[in-house]
């Protein structure tokens, strides 16, 4: 699968602070009257890389579940947060 990845500078920086890796996958949660998706976003090699696509680029290994339902082939990676609460947040994933 193709996908096209956009990562902002900052959000980069964050990345590479945390060893490079980020893992992108879908949490579903089920409660009882309406399941919820939600996109979880982890700095860490999932346990099982047939659920994943690997993307690399500029020394980063971005891992998506292929669950997930991206919009028009393409993410874009921003960073959110300030100090020690920084991170990331995915944009370009269809929650329906």
């Amino acid at each position: 699968m193709d996908i096209q990845v956009l990562i902002h500078d900052k959000a980069k920086d964050v990345i590479n602070d945390r060893g490079n890796l980020l893992t992108i996958s879908l949490l579903s949660i089920d409660n009882c009257c309406v399941p919820i998706g939600e996109v979880n976003v982890q700095y860490e090699k999932p346990e099982n890389l047939q659920m994943y696509y690997t993307v690399q680029t500029d020394n980063i290994f971005i891992y998506l579940d292929k669950r997930l339902d991206i919009k028009n082939q393409s993410i874009e990676i921003k960073p959110t947060g300030i100090g020690p609460f920084r991170t990331v947040r995915v944009e370009g994933i269809s929650y329906f």
